[in-house]
């Protein structure tokens, strides 16, 4: 059965590197952010929107991985219900 967009897939090898690479990257910017910036509403926005990149990032990494296998299993422990 084909994952629909909303499916939890597990990641192959390559989609685990390219994943934890940008984590590391956003990983980064949030250490810069807290070291540089006061607490205000652009950081809790800067967060905010880190946040959300990051999960783009991974359904971007996740459609790839799709199609480049075709398909990919459903992730352990996630049911479509």
């Amino acid at each position: 059965m084909e994952p629909n967009r909303f499916d939890y897939v597990a990641y192959d090898a390559e989609a685990q590197i390219k994943q934890s690479d940008f984590k590391s990257l956003f990983g980064a910017v949030e250490i810069l952010a807290n070291k540089h910036l006061p607490d205000s509403r652009w950081k809790s926005l800067l967060m905010t929107n880190l946040e959300y990149a990051y999960m783009c990032t991974g359904k971007a990494i996740r459609d790839d991985q799709i199609i480049r296998n075709g398909s990919a299993d459903l992730q352990e422990g996630r049911s479509r219900e």
